[in-house]
């Protein structure tokens, strides 16, 4: 595909990363001289310096021939214009990345057709859902929907207290319906037999039907959902995720400093407790009790404000805390710190534009540990290989797990006797090495 993205920030860099090493035709353009001479030092693609939404710039970028073009600068009124004028100038396929209020009202985080884009992305309210999802979870850390929320993938940090440890996964009797898809050990990603054992400070990865992850999250920790959840920053992410959680019957508390915030938030989300004052100040922590909340959340937009306001909650004893990071290679310190929860939505926003920029019946493509693993979610065509063959004779090479098969309305995590059949969706989480040999199965012949 020959693939035009403008603005070279954290989600365009790393967009450009994941596009060339899958041997698309990348334009990268950016109004900064350093931004681009950053990407020539790194890549070997096509580059413009250049005002992103120039009709001028565009037409130098050649988007009247592009397959798609992704817009992801860090102004929402540059990404839409750019976006609409690609389209206008022949643009096969354009995407905006909007995070401001103005584009907070579609619930859900993405909006087709808005303005004439084809796809409009808020990031910051998808962060806010999958928050959400994790406040529902049994002790998940990360929680990602599937097969239209059918099916979950969940991830579990296992402590020394977990249950089940040192067995191996063979001797397990995990509930009905769910199976550990991976494991993350000293920072690598593996998908596992079943001779392997689970040890403590493993991050494990289950996936399962969406009725039956709950009681698999159960058979390793003692955790339950988040009852009382207090939330730092009530900005579009705090927002959202408030709104969320009180639709549930949660009890929320947020804490926003700017009291033009705070007080038309008091209005809007009348379940919710709303204070006006710093997140990070301790003695209005400990007035609020923030040691007895089942979950912290800060999600302010200054990431040492958000660590901060984490750090006094677990310290003033606060089950778990999740903090928002705008910067994607600072999460591992956040995590060595002790933060349970660590989201950035550069990651939200590039696994939902890296799902639109694959074709033989990828319907969605989620990227696992810094593009170690991907989960995708594709359509089996007729004449693929794999078609009417029983799992254990599909010849799926180590490093690649068949995880789920919707055929129908039916959802079958499959076991060794199970088959695909044409036009079933299947959900297949794969490392990278295991990825060329699985698209050859999963293709159709002749292609």
């Amino acid at each position: 595909m020959y693939i035009v993205i403008v603005g070279m920030g954290e989600v365009g860099r790393h967009l450009l990363r994941v596009m060339e090493h899958e041997g698309h035709d990348l334009v990268a353009v950016d109004a900064s001289p350093e931004a681009i001479a950053l990407v020539e030092e790194h890549h070997d693609v096509m580059t413009l310096t250049g005002y992103g939404a120039s009709h001028d710039v565009l037409t130098s970028a050649g988007v009247a021939r592009a397959d798609m073009v992704v817009a992801v600068t860090d102004h929402d009124e540059v990404n839409l214009i750019a976006a609409l004028a690609a389209k206008q100038l022949g643009a096969g396929r354009v995407i905006a990345r909007a995070q401001g209020n103005a584009w907070t009202a579609h619930a859900e985080g993405v909006r087709y057709g808005l303005l004439g884009v084809d796809v409009v992305i808020n990031p910051r309210v998808l962060v806010a859902h999958e928050l959400a999802r994790i406040a529902r979870s049994h002790g998940a850390v990360d929680v990602i929907d599937l097969a239209q929320d059918r099916i979950d993938l969940v991830q579990i940090q296992l402590t020394e207290r977990a249950r089940h440890l040192g067995k191996p996964l063979m001797k397990l009797s995990l509930p009905r319906d769910t199976l550990v898809a991976a494991l993350v050990r000293d920072g690598t990603l593996i998908v596992p037999g079943g001779a392997d054992v689970l040890l403590a400070g493993d991050r494990i990865y289950l996936l399962g039907r969406s009725d039956a992850i709950l009681a698999a999250e159960e058979y390793f920790t003692a955790a339950r959902e988040a009852r009382r959840v207090a939330i730092v920053g009530g900005g579009v992410v705090g927002s959202a995720l408030a709104r969320a959680l009180v639709s549930d019957g949660t009890e929320v508390l947020v804490i926003e400093q700017d009291r033009s915030v705070a007080e038309p938030l008091s209005v809007d989300i009348p379940q919710a407790t709303i204070v006006h004052g710093d997140g990070t100040d301790r003695r209005l922590l400990e007035e609020e009790e923030i040691g007895t909340f089942d979950l912290v959340c800060a999600v302010t937009s200054e990431d040492d404000v958000n660590l901060m306001a984490a750090l006094l909650a677990q310290r003033a004893g606060a089950t778990r805390t999740a903090v928002l990071v705008q910067r994607g290679d600072y999460m591992p310190i956040y995590q060595q710190l002790g933060v349970d929860i660590v989201i950035t939505p550069r990651a939200v926003a590039a696994d939902q534009i890296l799902r639109y920029c694959r074709g033989g019946g990828v319907q969605s493509l989620t990227s696992l540990e810094g593009g170690q693993a991907e989960v995708a979610e594709l359509q089996v065509p007729r004449g693929a290989r794999v078609v009417g063959v029983p799992l254990r004779r599909m010849g799926l090479p180590r490093g690649a797990l068949l995880g789920g098969i919707v055929h129908g309305d039916e959802v079958i995590i499959p076991r060794g006797d199970d088959i695909v059949h044409a036009g079933d969706t299947v959900i297949l989480l794969l490392t990278e090495s295991a990825r060329p040999i699985v698209e050859r199965l999963f293709r159709a012949r002749g292609e």
